[in-house]
């Protein structure tokens, strides 16, 4: 086997370069989300899982268990990787997307937190409710630089600028 060959083959695929960067953006988006949930509102990571959790089961979510919040967890992470998922797939189709990382990124971070406030939560068990400032200003830098700016960062990271 030439050098060359063997290069060639320890290179990843194309195919497992966009799941890594489907999983690399959206887990570390979910995690740094998470930790910003928890900063914010001061409370425990299980209080937030079950915070999460009440898109399911409404304000009875509180009163569960560790399953309760497990469920919550999980649903945040699956909606993080369904959000860089969409990005990636996008940029493949408009490779701008990856070129300009920096200011796509942002930008879909806070069509995001848009869809989450204006869509998602009105339509979940949860019910809408708009965060009040500071909280709020929290809650959009947090989605503009550490969800959409981590995505984005990622799928350029690993596809490329083209």
């Amino acid at each position: 086997m030439t050098a060359a060959v063997a290069t060639a083959s320890a290179q990843p695929s194309r195919g497992s370069r966009i799941g890594l960067a489907i999983l690399g953006g959206g887990l570390m988006a979910g995690v740094f989300d998470f930790a910003v949930a928890c900063l914010e509102s001061g409370l425990p990571p299980l209080t937030i899982g079950k915070a999460v959790a009440r898109g399911w089961y409404g304000k009875a979510a509180m009163q569960g268990g560790l399953d309760v919040a497990a469920v919550g967890v999980a649903s945040h992470f699956a909606i993080m990787l369904a959000f860089a998922a969409a990005f990636v797939l996008a940029s493949l189709r408009e490779p701008a997307l990856r070129r300009w990382f920096y200011l796509a990124g942002p930008l879909y971070g806070a069509v995001i937190f848009d869809v989450m406030r204006f869509v998602v939560l009105p339509i979940s068990a949860a019910g809408y409710s708009m965060p009040k400032p500071p909280g709020l200003y929290f809650e959009v830098a947090g989605h503009v630089f550490l969800v959409g700016l981590v995505m984005a960062g990622w799928t350029r990271a690993t596809l490329g600028r083209t």
